[in-house]
């Protein structure tokens, strides 16, 4: 099951979350800012020891201060005006969720939160982002017990509910 909800990814109570990273693991904006800051100094300092991470791939660290026993990092791709649809960036997406899941699976993780991985300050419009993000989702579903999109604005929250009931209502 796939829930949607409106909140702080930082002050949940979960088994992991998901951090859109940059590429050196370092505290980036929005989202990773949160994260990195309420983890605390352990976090910067067991990034800087993985070192880089390319874009669509997944990395994880521990929890440190945060609710959440582990960080799942991943690096997610800027839209460009120069990908025609933005094919690349939608590619480089779907192996950001992919992998992040499938690290997950390897850590027995069963609970796990997403943000509104590409959209915010890398600019990937979030219809088009929550379209391709229940795509991968729903295919991981089964084994997961919970997965769970984080949203901060309702706004947008309501946007990715009712593209999470068109898609449920399409397949």
């Amino acid at each position: 099951m796939i829930e949607v909800i409106t909140g702080d990814i930082t002050d949940l109570e979960v088994q992991a979350i998901v951090c859109p990273a940059h590429k050196h693991l370092l505290r980036g904006q929005g989202v990773s800012e949160a994260i990195f800051d309420k983890a605390g100094p352990a976090l910067v300092l067991a990034c800087s020891e993985i070192g880089k991470c390319p874009v669509g791939e997944a990395r994880i660290t521990e929890g440190y201060r945060l609710p959440t026993s582990f960080i799942l990092h991943t690096v997610t791709p800027q839209w460009s005006g120069g990908d025609q649809w933005g094919s690349s960036a939608l590619e480089q997406l779907k192996n950001c969720y992919e992998n992040v899941l499938k690290l997950a699976l390897e850590h027995n993780i069963s609970e796990l939160v997403f943000p509104a991985l590409g959209a915010g300050s890398n600019k990937i419009p979030h219809m088009l982002v929550a379209q391709l993000a229940f795509k991968i989702l729903s295919a991981y579903s089964d084994q997961f017990d919970r997965i769970v999109v984080c949203l901060y604005d309702t706004a947008i929250c309501k946007l990715w509910e009712r593209a999470l009931v068109d898609y449920q209502s399409s397949n």
